[in-house]
């Protein structure tokens, strides 16, 4: 195993630090367009381009493991024990605002379903769903539905 100096370990860190801001700044514009119209190609657009982002922080973060131990005792001294708190910060910013992206796009798609199922003359399904503490949630939809 070579020895990786201080700047090196600052640098790698810094890598997906910038990673992790690259992707939550995309989690945001998809947050931004969730919150207005968005149309399939924007989704398959947000997407891909998350998976970009995830791919180049899956690379750094590889770099940073390979070359800074977890017993590292530089991380728990400045300036790497600031950058590392900061790269936790966004990487915890890019779960939460995941988790809110995707219970809109899930809440939007029900939505969508249950409209399409009205249109067809059935019922609004009554699926099973879970609570954001992972509790289970019927919803079940007592509409009358007429045929003229």
């Amino acid at each position: 195993m070579q020895h990786t100096t201080q700047a090196q370990k600052t640098g790698l860190i810094q890598e997906e630090i910038s990673a992790a801001q690259g992707l939550l700044a995309i989690l945001h514009d998809e947050f931004e367009a969730l919150s207005h119209t968005i149309t399939p190609d924007e989704i398959a657009r947000f997407t891909t381009q998350k998976e970009q982002r995830v791919s180049e922080m899956e690379r750094a973060t590889k770099a940073r493991i390979s070359a800074i131990p977890a017993t590292d005792p530089l991380l728990s001294t400045e300036p790497l024990k600031s950058l590392w708190e900061t790269l936790r910060k966004v990487a915890l910013e890019c779960q939460q605002q995941n988790q809110i992206n995707g219970r809109i796009i899930t809440s939007s798609k029900r939505h969508i379903e249950q409209a399409a199922a009205i249109l067809h003359g059935k019922p609004p399904s009554s699926e099973l769903h879970y609570g954001s503490t992972g509790e289970t949630v019927v919803e079940t939809a007592r509409h009358t539905i007429a045929k003229a």
